[in-house]
């Protein structure tokens, strides 16, 4: 079966779905896809992207280095070994990806479709699919 794992921000208490990015949850899969997880990343963590150099992204959306400066973390649903301090309370890995945070995948899937030139269909483990 294996470990599933998402990317969380320990600071804002958010996290992005892969299933809603065109990706599975097991790490392979987050590295073999694309665009996926890095491609969310990527979004997340622009230290400037102000949309008027030559590669900037151009949507202008607030979530665009949103998650610059925190901490943040891929956890697993069996990792009981790790430790987080979040909040002043320590969590396991296990317990921040059974938690239940904000889902910030909406806002990061609309800027890839827009600066990919693409779309995110179906539900559950979604596909995306270039505009031709």
């Amino acid at each position: 079966m294996g470990q599933y794992h998402i990317p969380v921000n320990l600071d804002k208490k958010q996290t992005v779905n892969p299933h809603k990015l065109a990706t599975g949850l097991k790490l392979w899969e987050q590295l073999a896809n694309n665009p996926g997880t890095g491609a969310a990343l990527v979004v997340l963590l622009a230290s400037a992207s102000n949309g008027d150099g030559g590669g900037d992204l151009q949507t202008g959306n607030p979530v665009i280095g949103s998650w610059r400066g925190d901490r943040i973390a891929f956890v697993g649903d069996y990792d009981d070994n790790s430790r987080y301090e979040v909040d002043g309370a320590t969590m396991t890995g296990a317990e921040i990806y059974e938690a239940g945070w904000f889902d910030v995948s909406h806002a990061v899937c609309a800027v890839i479709e827009y600066e990919l030139s693409g779309k995110f269909t179906g539900d559950g483990w979604r596909d995306f699919t270039r505009n031709e």
